[in-house]
């Protein structure tokens, strides 16, 4: 649960990444520059897992995941943070939060452009929630490869999954649509609570339910 992982000692890379090397390789704006300054105490490439590391098998896909702790000054991070860091490394990233006594896992769905193999694309990020820094770590699974350390990983950070036989990129897409579904959803239920005229209700439940449906059947999908 959460993936929060015991990584093996052979994986320890434990080496502290300088901020100013995530300005020079993100070319982030000096707005973001300063959210950095402001959010974040410390950035450490905590885990290198790769083929060497693990008696795992890399793929096309997936030759090495990293794991970066971040110590935060403040309660939390802003994701366009972590975004300018995904976009540095150029390998899937595991994001492990810190502030006093808690942690919090975060990763995004980050895989290879397909039509520039060159080039990553980073997806929506998933999140843990907020545990006791001594919470009981989880051995990593049993799995042959990288990339499937990969997908478990993700998998864990995605609430409400809806099936385990679904792809990594399925499971996204679809969590996807499930949040857009639900937000239009959102924003006409509070629509219909202030509207006067009955006719314009009825035809507001009648969206309502549309969107009811559409979001259980996702759900069941």
């Amino acid at each position: 649960m959460y993936a929060y992982f015991e990584y093996p000692l052979k994986t320890r890379f434990n080496k502290i990444i300088p901020k100013n090397k995530i300005y020079e390789k993100a070319s982030i704006n000096t707005s973001l520059k300063d959210k950095i300054v402001k959010q974040v105490e410390k950035i450490i490439w905590l885990h290198k897992l790769s083929s060497t590391t693990l008696n795992l098998n890399a793929t096309d896909n997936i030759t090495e995941i990293q794991v970066f702790d971040i110590e935060l000054k403040q309660d939390n991070l802003d994701e366009d943070v972590l975004r300018a860091i995904d976009k540095a490394i150029a390998f899937p990233i595991i994001f492990q939060l810190r502030k006093k006594d808690k942690i919090q896992i975060k990763s995004a769905y980050k895989r290879l452009n397909e039509a520039d193999t060159s080039k990553w694309i980073v997806d929506k990020y998933f999140s843990s929630p907020w545990i006791d820094i001594s919470h009981p770590k989880e051995s990593l699974p049993t799995v042959l490869d990288l990339e499937k350390l990969y997908e478990i990983t993700i998998k864990e950070l995605i609430p409400n999954i809806t099936s385990t036989n679904k792809s990594l990129k399925e499971e996204v897409e679809t969590h996807k649509k499930l949040e857009k579904l639900q937000k239009q959803y959102d924003l006409l239920k509070a629509k219909r609570s202030k509207e006067k005229q009955f006719n314009k209700k009825v035809e507001l439940n009648t969206q309502l339910k549309h969107l009811k449906s559409q979001i259980i059947l996702l759900n069941n999908s």
